[in-house]
């Protein structure tokens, strides 16, 4: 019997629950479009988790630690998920979700940030044969989702080449009605944006910035804060601010000289951000960054991961004449409602296709 939209048994998977970062923001808005939808994730930690709304229910795994070293369990503790009595499963994942087991008369999308990086972008030379058995067991899993969308085309060609699946691209988006321009002058420094993590690359900004003028506004906690902390101290030109509230996050924005993008992104929300707050982005020219920013015109893009390639692209950005009204352009491409709008008429298409709604 066929189902309207708002009576679907839907469930929604997201790999864990303990941060807040660009992902979540995305996991949110899907929720937002499925309010009767229950969710499945591998990990949850309420006290790290107070955005999550109330009201909706969570499936929890076995699993009580996300470290990679439990990696090889994860596969297992999704397969573990009940999901027969549900007409659609979405997962919204950066490293499982393609493995969850539905029921055939289900639909199934992945909708990926990334996969598995520890398995793939970061492999270890002393366990390669074990590795690659796991590729190939992964390249399997990568069967299960009846359709796969995907946040950006570096996703999208990192799918086709290891999975040989062709994913549709669906940008994720902000909210341009909150970060706005502002008209006073800016204050000298720059900003990061960021989960405090090693694959970020945050440790040669920090560098970078003990031999320059300016100072470096860091914002967000994870494993490498400890280190990171270390590495600044002593120089006083270097902050870190942990987590601020949103209001703070957008005057931090506002008043910057620009946003500091170091890492390999796979999208990247904040320098959309940053953009739609009419600030320029300084960030590494490969992945997302390339994708959201405009060289020349909504920012700099550089291309090594490196203290002299970064120096370069900030004495390039002081003589460069980037307007401010060019890089909230640029950032209205990617709002949060084209996103939400672009995803609700896949899903209904494909939903229709299936013939699961009336």
């Amino acid at each position: 019997m066929k189902k309207s939209w708002k009576d679907l048994k839907v469930a929604i998977y997201y790999d864990w629950l303990n941060q807040w970062g660009g992902a979540e923001r995305v996991l949110l808005d899907i929720l937002s479009l499925f309010p009767q939808a229950q969710l499945f994730t591998l990990f949850c930690d309420p006290q790290n988790t107070p955005w999550f709304p109330k009201g909706i229910k969570i499936h929890s795994s076995f699993i009580k630690n996300p470290s990679p070293i439990f990696s090889p369990f994860y596969d297992i503790a999704t397969e573990s998920f009940d999901l027969t009595a549900y007409d659609l499963v979405i997962a919204t994942t950066t490293n499982v979700g393609h493995s969850l087991l539905t029921s055939p008369e289900s639909l199934f999308v992945c909708y990926y940030h990334n996969f598995n990086r520890h398995l793939y972008q970061n492999q270890n030379k002393y366990l390669s044969l074990l590795l690659g058995l796991y590729q190939k067991i992964d390249h399997i899993y990568s069967r299960r989702p009846d359709y796969s969308f995907c946040n950006s085309e570096t996703v999208q060609k990192r799918l086709s080449d290891t999975f040989d699946i062709l994913a549709k691209v669906i940008y994720p988006g902000i909210d341009i009605q909150y970060f706005t321009p502002i008209t006073s002058k800016q204050k000298n420094y720059f900003l990061i944006v960021n989960r405090l993590v090693p694959y970020k690359n945050i440790d040669y900004v920090i560098e970078t910035f003990q031999t320059l003028p300016y100072t470096l506004k860091i914002v967000g906690v994870g494993r490498d804060l400890p280190r990171l902390k270390r590495q600044a101290y002593p120089f006083k030109n270097i902050e870190l601010l942990g987590l601020v509230s949103n209001d703070s996050l957008r005057q931090l924005y506002q008043q910057s000289l620009g946003l500091i993008s170091p890492q390999l992104e796979d999208f990247g929300l904040t320098s959309l951000e940053a953009q739609a707050c009419g600030r320029p982005v300084i960030g590494f020219g490969l992945g997302g960054n390339s994708e959201t920013v405009v060289d020349g015109k909504s920012g700099i893009l550089y291309p090594h991961q490196s203290c002299s390639s970064l120096a370069q692209a900030i004495k390039l950005f002081f003589s460069s004449n980037i307007k401010s009204a060019d890089c909230r352009q640029n950032s209205e491409k990617f709002s949060r409602s084209t996103f939400m709008l672009n995803f609700k008429k896949e899903i209904l298409s494909l939903c229709q296709t299936k013939k699961i709604i009336s």
